[in-house]
């Protein structure tokens, strides 16, 4: 599917699961593909799409030397005729800081990504659930303490349950759903400490309003929306809180025209995602809860759908304007590799009455885990699995919540380009080490601990 104006890519955050869509995306199209993290070895690096990559330092924790060594990585891999496309395609966060200096990049390659200015009126959580507010937007009730005094004499206003949220993050990091006054006083203050939190950037807190998760995707072209499709969130892990690890596309005209009417009138440029929560009730307004103004964890989705958006962007990039979608299906569903079982193994637990079995291979392995030999564990905990799916009166259940699983996309196994793989073993191998999940790595929203972390977590 190679184009004749193929030109070359650099994508950024190669460890996740969204750019080893957009890595396969554009190689497919023939497209150079460069991959660029903080660490290597990552799951877009192996790609077979990707004709090279190299690393940065922490966007976050070294900046300046962030800036540096991709504006040098991005003369170095120039291409020689100036007439070959060339562009830029942040993926996470390190986005808000390319946005921010983008004209050091500019002369060198296309960035096509929203201004700053426009990032910092949606991406904080409470700058935009005050924005809501203000404008009248469906959104969840909300307050915003500037000091636990303020949070414990106004903690009533709203209805439980509730969840403390981190103004910014990713993935169900730093979220937490709480049922009483105490635990919303007590996330609220964990929060605070863990994080180092100045008052201006302390959590927010929302009521829990009823309906499932959808993430509205779109493109915009200087303000004209260009492309939008919307999936659902049928599992998260974790539940109540997580990021959404089994999705479908579905028809949602109502929040498309909120998206399309929050970020027009801004003169968006670029991707955004935007989160709500809605009861699937015609009659019912869906809530707005999140804009995320970069590329989101469930971009196979959307490319698996035909809303192809890597190739979108580029093209939106070169051309100065791009077609709409043509050739789109409903009929598909995605999931994140490993999570999403996790996720159905959560739901078994909850939703049978039946399992008994399961519950007593769990404790088996888990102290087997803490006592013994960790492969024997794991045998134990699936061994009893296969034994609760086999028992009479239970496997009917079981099967319906394995149904979900039939003929998904695995954002990360790809027969034509099995090599990425490799880059999902770390988390793995954490798992398996210190006996504990680390959502974060699962859902490729961190970078591996560092030496001293490691340290910590064996003492």
């Amino acid at each position: 599917m190679a184009t004749e104006q193929a030109g070359r890519v650099i994508v950024t955050y190669a460890r996740g699961w969204q750019s080893l869509a957009a890595t396969r995306s554009l190689g497919r199209r023939g497209v150079e593909v460069i991959t660029a993290d903080e660490v290597a070895l990552t799951p877009a690096s192996f790609s077979k799409y990707s004709t090279g990559t190299f690393t940065y330092p922490d966007c976050s924790k070294n900046p300046a030397e962030f800036l540096d060594k991709l504006e040098s990585e991005i003369i170095k891999h120039k291409p020689d005729d100036p007439d070959t496309p060339y562009v830029l395609m942040p993926i996470h966060k390190e986005t808000y800081l390319i946005a921010k200096h983008r004209e050091r990049f500019e002369p060198h390659i296309r960035v096509p990504i929203p201004s700053i200015e426009q990032i910092e009126e949606v991406h904080n959580k409470g700058t935009l659930a005050a924005y809501a507010q203000d404008n009248g937007l469906c959104a969840p009730p909300t307050i915003f303490p500037a000091s636990l005094e303020e949070l414990e004499s106004r903690a009533d206003e709203i209805g439980l349950p509730a969840f403390v949220k981190l103004r910014e993050s990713a993935a169900g990091v730093g979220i937490a759903k709480v049922d009483t006054r105490e635990e919303l006083i007590s996330y609220f203050k964990s929060l605070v400490d863990d994080y180092g939190l100045a008052p201006e950037d302390y959590p927010i807190v929302q009521q829990g309003v009823p309906g499932d998760d959808y993430c509205v995707t779109t493109l915009f072209d200087q303000g004209k929306l260009i492309a939008c499709m919307t999936y659902r969130n049928i599992r998260q892990f974790p539940a109540d809180k997580g990021a959404g690890v089994v999705r479908e596309t579905v028809k949602a005209e109502k929040m498309e025209s909120v998206c399309e009417a929050l970020l027009g009138p801004k003169g968006w440029h670029g991707v955004a995602e935007i989160d709500f929560r809605w009861t699937g009730d015609e009659e019912d307004d869906p809530w707005l809860i999140e804009v995320n103004p970069r590329f989101w964890g469930g971009l196979t989705q959307a490319v698996e759908s035909g809303w192809d958006y890597p190739w979108l962007l580029y093209r939106l990039a070169v051309d100065g304007r791009v077609d709409s979608p043509g050739d789109v299906s409903y009929d598909v569903k995605t999931e994140a590799p490993l999570v999403g079982l996790l996720a159905t193994l959560q739901e078994i637990s909850k939703s049978s009455t039946h399992s008994d079995n399961l519950k007593e291979a769990w404790k088996g392995a888990r102290q087997e885990f803490s006592e013994g030999s960790r492969r024997e564990s794991l045998r134990q905990l699936f061994g009893g699995l296969k034994d609760f799916v086999d028992v009479k009166g239970r496997a009917e259940t079981v099967q319906d919540l394995f149904k979900v699983h039939k003929s998904t996309v695995n954002d990360l196994f790809s027969s034509d380009d099995p090599r990425p793989m490799l880059g999902a073993l770390y988390p793995l191998v954490v798992f398996l080490k210190h006996g504990k999940i680390n959502m974060e790595l699962l859902t490729s929203e961190s970078g591996p601990p560092t030496a001293a972390e490691e340290s910590e977590e064996d003492s």
